[in-house]
């Protein structure tokens, strides 16, 4: 007798039950790696150290973290001025490291960031750095005493000036006269400068200094009034030569006579130190005629002196003493100026015509005219600190 074996039979349904629970057993791998992986990621430690306290100084900056596959990281360094930048980082093993200067003064700020896997994870640090501006130093100074023009010198000390770090490096020095620039001067190797006066007036320097970093500061010195003394009295020594003509029936027929001679003077002026000034002379004179008669005059002559030379008029006594040719006079007399006149020489041309006021018979034999050369002995100005 056969009997029936009855199999169940395979229903879709289950078949389908199957599939979605291998699946599930398949998938959920996979997610509880990926929320390990997050859990595993390690924030960033920073470290950002400088190698001294003032700007310009070096910095380095590591970020220790490992990098789980995915992620990537962003460092930043902000400057106390406000601008950023993504930094470049070396990578040795776990430790990213960035070496650079730091070239302001004020708070810097370095950032690093872990992103790329699971939520961003940052460190922050800080270093501040002071200025360390170097320290200016500034002394002017000219003679106490009377000093030639030629001679008078105008120092500049810039010695006391000194760098908070590392060396001065430069030195310029301006010099102002009344407001008025008039010399640059490289001090970087001789901090001490000299330099000739070029005259009188308020004198005044600015120095510059910058350290090895590059790091400037600047400093002026007070005001340093130069005043310049002129001589106010000077002898002159006059050399020249001219005809000589006044009719004297009592002496002699021939009225005219060729003459030569020197004289002696004192001048002094009014306002010394001006170019347009008024003087007054007195002058001792002597000569020789050349019919051997000798002869000599007292004069006082007012002038005025201009850039280029002088004018003016005089009066004096001829020949006192001689009662035979004794005579009065008055002359006018003008002037030029040599081209050394304002340096050392102070030589003028000069000429004179003098008419007289005794023993005259007619016009044209009442006169004498002269024309020489004229040192004057001056002292030249000097410079003296007020």
């Amino acid at each position: 007798m056969t009997h029936l074996i009855h199999r169940p039979a395979f229903r879709p349904a289950r078949r389908l039950g199957l599939a979605s629970a291998f699946l599930v057993l398949s998938v959920s791998p996979g997610f509880a790696a990926s929320t390990a992986t997050q859990l595993l990621q390690d924030p960033p430690v920073l470290h950002f150290v400088a190698s001294g306290e003032y700007a310009f100084s070096a910095a380095r900056i590591t970020v220790d973290v490992r990098l789980e596959e995915g992620a990537r990281l962003n460092v930043t360094l902000t400057s106390p001025s406000g601008s950023s930048e993504n930094l470049t980082m070396d990578r040795e093993g776990k430790r990213f490291s960035w070496t650079g200067q730091l070239r302001e003064a004020g708070a810097w700020r370095a950032e690093a960031t872990v992103s790329g896997v699971g939520s961003p994870r940052s460190a922050n640090a800080s270093v501040s750095l002071e200025a360390g501006a170097p320290t200016c130093s500034l002394s002017i100074s000219a003679p106490e005493q009377a000093t030639h023009y030629l001679s008078a010198e105008f120092v500049v000390d810039a010695c006391g000036s000194s760098a908070v770090t590392g060396d001065i490096a430069t030195r310029y020095i301006t010099v102002t006269q009344d407001g008025v620039q008039i010399s640059t001067l490289d001090a970087s190797d001789q901090c001490e400068r000299r330099f000739i006066l070029p005259g009188d007036g308020n004198y005044e320097a600015t120095v510059t200094i910058a350290d090895d970093r590059g790091v400037t500061a600047t400093c002026s010195s007070a005001d340093v009034g130069v005043d310049a003394l002129h001589a106010r009295i000077w002898p002159s020594l006059d050399l020249g030569g001219g005809l000589y003509r006044a009719m004297r029936p009592d002496i002699m027929s021939d009225p005219s006579s060729l003459l030569a001679g020197g004289a002696a003077a004192l001048t002094i002026a009014h306002q010394p130190a001006e170019v347009r000034t008024r003087t007054l002379m007195l002058r001792v004179a002597g000569g020789l005629a050349h019919n051997r008669w000798g002869g000599s005059s007292i004069d006082v002559i007012l002038a005025q002196q201009t850039e280029g030379g002088f004018f003016g008029a005089g009066a004096g006594l001829w020949a006192p003493g001689d009662p035979d040719i004794m005579d009065a006079g008055v002359f006018a007399t003008a002037g030029f100026n040599l081209p050394t006149y304002y340096q050392a020489g102070r030589t003028q041309i000069f000429t004179e015509l003098r008419l007289f006021a005794r023993h005259v018979t007619e016009f044209q034999d009442n006169f004498s005219g002269v024309v020489g050369i004229r040192f004057n002995l001056k002292r030249t100005h000097e410079l003296r600190a007020r």
